[in-house]
């Protein structure tokens, strides 16, 4: 997921929501907030689905062993799906991962929930993507004084939209 903010240039920390249309429209003097969370919804029903029939399967595999006096198998089957469930939720109690970026007057900012922070000069910047397969894309801030990958929270075709918004507010950014 990912939202569009723009900073007030009179109120250097305030902010309000904006649109994709709304932040295309903007003037040059707002600076563009790009804040991106990884994507943690509830399972969809089809998941739900997917996990009981898994565990059908494990119940329905391990009938004809455990017949035969094979008990080994019923409690390979059972600790499968305990690990299984233990690891969603472990998975879930986790804070989901996080960036910001943020390009204004002349510099781009990226921070992530990791606790690292990158501030580069927008003027040698250049937005370039990487793909090594069609599922894959990377998308990369590169410059004389380094590089900043961002987008790592997001789906594939959440970076496919942000990709030409970046590079139409660092446009923006550089041309000041």
């Amino acid at each position: 997921m990912y939202e569009l903010q723009c900073r007030p240039a009179g109120r250097p920390w305030a902010t309000k929501a904006r649109t994709a249309d709304v932040a295309a429209q903007a003037d040059d003097s707002q600076p563009l907030i790009l804040h991106m969370r990884e994507n943690r919804s509830h399972l969809s029903r089809e998941a739900r689905l997917c996990f009981a029939v898994i565990g059908l399967l494990f119940m329905v595999t391990s009938i004809g062993p455990a017949l035969q006096g094979h008990w080994l198998v019923p409690a390979f089957s059972i600790g499968a799906m305990a690990a299984l469930t233990f690891a969603l939720d472990r998975h879930s109690a986790q804070r989901p991962a996080s960036e910001t970026l943020e390009l204004a007057d002349g510099r781009v900012s990226h921070r992530d929930s990791a606790g690292s922070q990158v501030e580069l000069p927008a003027y040698w910047l250049r937005l370039t993507t990487e793909s090594r397969n069609p599922s894959d894309l990377r998308l990369i801030l590169s410059g004389r004084d380094g590089a900043i990958e961002f987008g790592r929270c997001l789906s594939l075709d959440e970076r496919r939209k942000v990709a030409p918004l970046v590079a139409e507010a660092l446009a923006r950014t550089r041309g000041r």
